[in-house]
Order: structure tokens, then sequence, then C-alpha cells
């Protein structure tokens, strides 16, 4: 088969742009990027343009997912600890590896999932508040740590890594923290020395190697953000067409048949 065919298997047994057993599946984008870069802003930015971000709920084309969601539930040791900042948020033991599998393996099965959303203030997850996401066409997953897992890393038919500098970075994480999440300023910028700072350099820098497309800037490279989002535009009207003539199925190729590897280190200045 050729490689760069829209039918292209991927390595979770799911083809990408196509379907599996007749279930249409999604086509997943993983967004990375160090704490502040501007991850969901780039997300919020493409779902606005699509004309996503206002759409109900359950008929959107597009969802975007936070990696936040998937936080290991801490132990009362570590409660006290994160209660004090002392907690390192930034590191892949943080995260629940095996519910984030599964969820976007669910999701690339086209099935509706429940994700508990994430309280920074009590920094837990709350039982109650879930986020349903219904089968989509295109589905954004961002944080910090989208590509460090391996197994998760493989899922992903296309990867954006959003490349802010470390000053503007802290810049943004600063009174985010102290307004949204209920942080002091020594708590913050503690946290951020001796926790975020080396977790960026050790395990969400290295990361990078692994994207197909690099957005410096993030959500200020607008330039970067229009050709996605044409990109994405192209994808959901291909799919559009293949609903209405399935014999089309198999024909045509959308901008986003991306085989891994093809656009490696592409980056919008």
């Amino acid at each position: 088969m050729d490689q760069n065919s829209p039918s292209e298997v991927k390595p979770n047994g799911i083809r990408a742009n196509g379907s599996e057993n007749g279930i249409k599946t999604p086509f997943l984008i993983g967004v990375a990027g160090g704490t502040a870069s501007g991850k969901s802003t780039v997300c919020k930015r493409i779902m606005e343009q699509l004309g996503q971000a206002d759409m109900d709920h359950t008929q959107r084309q597009v969802v975007s997912i936070s990696q936040d969601s998937f936080y290991r539930e801490l132990t009362p040791a570590e409660m006290l600890r994160a209660d004090k900042g002392l907690f390192n948020f930034d590191h892949p033991d943080a995260f629940n590896e095996e519910l984030m599998l599964t969820t976007l393996q669910d999701i690339l099965q086209g099935k509706k999932v429940e994700i508990n959303e994430y309280d920074y203030r009590s920094n837990a997850l709350h039982p109650e508040k879930k986020l349903t996401i219904y089968p989509a066409d295109v589905v954004l997953f961002e944080g910090i740590l989208v590509f460090y897992f391996p197994a998760i890393r493989e899922l992903f038919h296309m990867k954006l890594f959003v490349d802010t500098d470390s000053d503007t970075r802290l810049a943004r994480r600063v009174p985010r923290d102290i307004n949204e999440r209920g942080r002091d300023l020594e708590q913050v910028l503690n946290a951020y020395m001796v926790f975020v700072k080396p977790a960026f350099e050790e395990f969400c820098s290295p990361t990078k190697k692994f994207a197909d497309v690099i957005i410096p800037r993030g959500a200020d490279n607008t330039v970067a953000i229009d050709l996605i989002v044409q990109h994405i535009r192209e994808f959901l009207n291909n799919r559009t067409r293949q609903d209405h003539s399935p014999h089309l199925a198999s024909g045509g190729t959308s901008a986003l048949n991306l085989p891994r590897g093809r656009v490696r280190y592409f980056v919008f200045h």
C-alpha cells in the first residue's frame, strides 16, 4: 500500500481519515508545548475560526481536550505537598497514563467518552463535573507532555508543538496562577524554578523533535493558525463529500494526510 494513501493504517490499528469496521474515526491532533506557551489558546483560535467554539457540544465537528483532565489522584501526603506548592505537576508521574491511553483509543473508535474536569484550586478532579466528548471529525488533545508517552504519541495523526520563549511563558504563568488558580507570587515563582523549568527541559522540550509542525510564538502566529485551520477545513470538507458519496471514500488526498515523519520540523516563522 502507498504510504501516502489516505487509508494508511496507523500503529493503533485505526485507519487515518478513514473508518474501522464502518465507524468513522476522528483525525487526532496532538498539541504540545511548555507551560503557558499558548497551547489552549491555539486550540481556541482554531475552534473559533472553524465556527465550532459557540456550537452545541453535541454537534461539534472539532473538539478540544486538555491533558490536565488526566492528572492522577494524589495520595494524602502528596495533597499536603501540593497545597504548599511542593508537588511537581509537570512530571510524567503526575498523569494517569493508562486512562489517557484508553480514553484516546475509545475516541478513535468513535465512542462517546466522559472526562472529569480538573480543579486547579483544589488540585483534584471534580467527580461531579464531567465533560462529555461526542464522536467528532477532528479532536485536538493539548498538554505539556502529550508527546512524552510513546504509546499515546503513536495515536496522533498530526503533532503540533507550540514554541514560546521561557520569559514570555513565565510572564503569562505568574498572573494566571495568581488570579485563576489561587496561588501567591512566592509559591508561583518557587514552583517555576524548582519544578516547572527543570521539568520542561527534561521532559517537554525534548519531545519537540516528534512534532510535524512547530508554531513559534503560539497564538500570536496568525499565519500558522490560518494554515492549520485551512488544512482542517479541507479535511472536514473532504469528509462531508465522502459521507454524501461513499464510493469516493478511498479517493482524493486531504492536506492533513501526513504520514509520520513526512513534515518533521516544518516551522511557521
